[in-house]
């Protein structure tokens, strides 16, 4: 190869857009980014950052970072069901929690955002991404843009970039979403040292610390809850009667917040790429967020993608063998975020007793934590 800096455009200023900016920056490519909106922002509350992402987040050098400002939790995930029975999501008492940082999505998105930036990368705002050619170049409201070695389009379940390359099989809104919300977080509160997730019929909710002076709180329900998805105004009488215990913590969202109950998403792909055009996060794989994978799963694919067409002689073939090396965990990962949403929300209100029978069966058995956990402990092959 010669010694010219490859170039890379990429549509999408999300995480997964950022992280790939950040990784091929530090690799000596030349990377622009375009972002739809003027201005950089993130939406959503929470995250949950495991294992797998934090071993990418360390490869581009922002762990510390995260760490100091995250909250670390170090206890397994309590489940409890409509019954108030407790079940501890690991398949043995003595077994070790995956390392887990729970953070504000709002400053990861600044984080990835100021090391795209230390690595040369160029943001642009107010640039609205239309298309792309498989030969390499985006398509804007305005015409085409220059060639480059490689494009990336990381612009979301509704990609512009995917559709116009007809890769998408299927997109299907899921019979449930969520609201993700922040509330104050108090030094009395028992959340302190617990994550924890309770379900009732349809409704699940779920809580963790997510900083100094925040908690992280998901509230779940099916499309077909109309009382439950009324988050904005926040419709504090049904959530308070179907979780009674959790009062305290619920009571302290504003009537007004500043999400909204949102649909989730499942994205199948033909393909993740076609000639030197290729989708991350997703517009290539979006899933439920049942298992707190979806960015994570984005944000390691993006890193990993920065490793296999860096040095590459052959763009295309490269991301072919990304593809192949890391589709099918995340595919895996995206079947059992779904089943996770269809037994926990969509499950028949008739048959709740059989729910609470199975689970804490299920829970025990080391195939159920390996299918849970496959994300988690996935080490890239590239």
């Amino acid at each position: 190869m010669s010694d010219r800096q490859q170039t890379v455009e990429i549509a999408g200023a999300g995480l997964a857009g950022l992280a790939a900016a950040a990784a091929l920056g530090q690799r000596g490519w030349k990377v622009r980014v375009h972002e739809r909106s003027n201005e950089l922002r993130e939406i959503g509350a929470g995250l949950y950052l495991w294992k797998n992402v934090l071993d990418a987040l360390r490869e581009l050098g922002v762990y510390d970072e995260i760490e100091r400002i995250g909250v670390r939790s170090t206890v397994p995930r309590l489940l409890q069901d409509h019954r108030q029975k407790e079940v501890v999501l690991r398949a043995s008492d003595d077994e070790e929690p995956p390392e887990l940082i729970v953070m504000l999505r709002t400053e990861l998105h600044r984080i990835l955002a100021e090391c795209a930036r230390a690595a040369g990368v160029e943001i642009v705002t107010g640039s609205k991404v239309i298309g792309a050619d498989p030969d390499g170049r985006l398509e804007f409201e305005d015409g085409w843009g220059p060639k480059a070695d490689l494009v990336i389009g990381a612009d979301g379940v509704f990609s512009q970039v995917r559709d116009s390359l007809h890769l998408a099989t299927e997109i299907i809104e899921l019979r449930d979403g969520c609201g993700r919300h922040l509330i104050e977080r108090r030094p009395e509160d028992k959340l302190n040292e617990r994550r924890i997730e309770m379900w009732n019929g349809g409704r699940r909710i779920g809580m963790a610390a997510v900083s100094k002076d925040y908690h992280y709180v998901f509230l779940c329900c099916a499309e077909n809850d109309i009382q439950g998805r009324l988050q904005k105004p926040f419709n504090l009488d049904a959530w308070r009667k179907s979780h009674p215990n959790y009062r305290e913590y619920l009571e302290r969202l504003p009537r007004h917040p500043k999400e909204r109950w949102r649909p989730f998403y499942n994205i199948t792909c033909s393909s993740w790429s076609r000639g030197n055009v290729c989708i991350v996060g997703d517009a290539a794989h979006g899933m439920a967020p049942n298992l707190g994978q979806g960015a994570c799963v984005a944000i390691v694919n993006a890193v990993v993608l920065a490793r296999a067409v860096t040095g590459a002689a052959d763009i295309p073939q490269a991301l072919q063998r990304w593809e192949k090396a890391e589709r099918p965990y995340i595919d895996k990962t995206q079947r059992m975020s779904f089943l996770y949403g269809a037994v926990g929300t969509r499950w028949p209100r008739k048959l709740l007793w059989l729910r609470s029978l199975i689970l804490p069966l299920l829970a025990k058995t080391k195939r159920f934590q390996r299918n849970l956990r496959v994300a988690v402990d996935h080490t890239p092959s590239i």
